[in-house]
């Protein structure tokens, strides 16, 4: 593979900082859209803030503007060897791209997903060589985390390498994953989090919840997290994972329905300005407390998930741990976190709370 052949299709948040990121390793990149205004809000960023944010990110940046070309046409990528799809969590719409992609890039092509919620699998399901396309997963912000997440059960070894030695290009770290399945490793923990955030808020506010996870050490509380990613995507993200697992990430009823209640009035967290809370540019007003809440309960869901993802042959223990650290930005992985606390006070604090609510998210499975 030549370094002249990579493509971006989508060109939002996610889409333009992966390219923003194949460029600055220095391969010239075609990024896609059907929405004008979209692409030129792209080629703005990338000329203005992206060099300031890759040095931010502890990058080099090597002028990536000069090497991003901007087209609406998906036929602009014919030729090219290397194309990562980043386009909304819909499986009817990447399976509608990816077919697409089929019938414009050459047969050896590589086609990668930045799904979430998804697999390679599910979106290959009807092209004629689902080989092709891999799982080549960002954290988010794409730029601060060193991680790209890579799998595919269905993947040829050559479609998997392709992945890997880009990833490794682009001053990312490429963590191979053992197994496919939706959510990858990163979002599942991600997504245990968010749900048990949610469940709490049935016995706190949103201020209490985030408030006491910040003391015991998160960054950013679930709820935050939440508004972060926007609202109305955490709930298409909770609904495709639930064709797969049922009702583990979901919220309970009366939060779905607070959730749903927001997104109509068009707060959808960070991007619209208010959530859960209100948001002063890149961080939330969350007001202080007297009370945090008590956010065992959630440090237990994050420690079960990731025996569950040991259980699925996701990844070992130390791995699922140096996802976590890479793809939050810290220095603790939830089997440290059950090595701190110990494993009986986290499986009595779950059993608890499954007791409690009978939320699955809860279910102690170690």
């Amino acid at each position: 593979m030549t370094q002249n052949t990579t493509g971006v299709v989508g060109a939002g948040l996610m889409g333009r900082d992966i390219a923003g990121l194949l460029a600055n390793g220095g391969f010239p990149v075609t990024l896609v859209d059907v929405d004008d205004t979209a692409l030129e809000s792209a080629r703005d960023y990338h000329r203005t803030t992206l060099p300031e944010a890759l040095e931010s990110a502890g990058l080099d940046p090597d002028d990536p503007a000069s090497r991003i070309a901007y087209e609406t046409d998906l036929a602009a990528l014919s030729g090219h060897d290397f194309v990562v799809e980043a386009v909304p969590e819909r499986l009817d719409l990447k399976r509608d791209l990816v077919a697409d992609l089929e019938s414009i890039l050459d047969a050896e092509a590589v086609i990668a997903t930045n799904t979430s919620s998804l697999t390679p699998g599910d979106i290959a399901a009807d092209l004629a060589r689902p080989e092709r396309v891999v799982l080549f997963h960002f954290a988010n912000p794409a730029l601060e985390r060193d991680i790209v997440e890579i799998s595919g059960d269905d993947a040829s070894e050559r479609a998997l390498e392709t992945a890997t030695t880009i990833a490794e290009a682009i001053d990312r770290t490429p963590v191979r994953l053992g197994a496919e399945y939706r959510a990858n490793c990163l979002s599942r923990l991600s997504a245990s989090i968010k749900c048990a955030g949610t469940w709490e808020l049935l016995a706190a506010s949103p201020a209490e919840v985030d408030r006491g996870a910040r003391a015991i050490g998160f960054d950013r509380g679930p709820i935050e997290f939440v508004d972060l990613i926007g609202i109305d995507v955490h709930l298409a993200t909770i609904d495709n994972l639930a064709a797969a697992y049922g009702d583990r990430y979901a919220p309970p009823p009366e939060i779905r329905d607070r959730m749903e209640a927001l997104v109509d009035a068009g707060d959808l967290g960070k991007k619209s300005g208010k959530g859960f809370f209100e948001w002063d540019g890149e961080e939330p007003r969350i007001p202080v407390v007297d009370d945090p809440h008590d956010v065992t309960p959630v440090v237990g869901a994050l420690v079960n998930e990731a025996h569950r993802l040991v259980g699925d042959g996701v990844a070992d223990g130390e791995t699922v741990d140096d996802v976590l650290k890479r793809g939050s930005g810290g220095d603790i992985g939830p089997f440290d976190v059950e090595a701190m606390l110990g494993r009986e006070f986290l499986r009595e604090s779950l059993r608890d709370r499954h007791e409690e609510t009978g939320a699955e998210v809860y279910d102690p499975v170690f």
